[in-house]
């Protein structure tokens, strides 16, 4: 699984980032008081997601960098997800193949 991390930002009175997964969408972070302990939380989620893991952390510096890179990963998901569906005579094929 691909995880995308946001840059720290300000949000509500505070500092937060944001995380995307192909699975969940867009996840908001928690809103921190101390731009400190934002970076010190997404710190922690990028190690802790590389360590032992077969997930693949991307930790982004810029708004920009997010929102290319979760909007490629959603279009490698959409035409990996793409498949053609079957028109009238090849639908009604399967069906006389399973109901006889």
């Amino acid at each position: 699984m691909q995880i995308v991390l946001g840059p720290v930002l300000t949000r509500n009175g505070g500092y937060a980032f944001d995380c995307w997964t192909p699975e969940e969408g867009l996840s908001r972070g928690y809103t921190y008081g101390r731009i400190e302990d934002a970076h010190y939380a997404r710190n922690v989620e990028i190690r802790s997601r590389n360590n032992g893991s077969s997930d693949q952390t991307i930790g982004c510096s810029t708004v920009d960098e997010f929102v290319r890179l979760t909007l490629d990963l959603r279009g490698r998901q959409h035409r990996a997800w793409a498949t053609p569906l079957p028109n009238a005579q090849e639908q009604c094929g399967a069906m006389d193949a399973v109901y006889g």
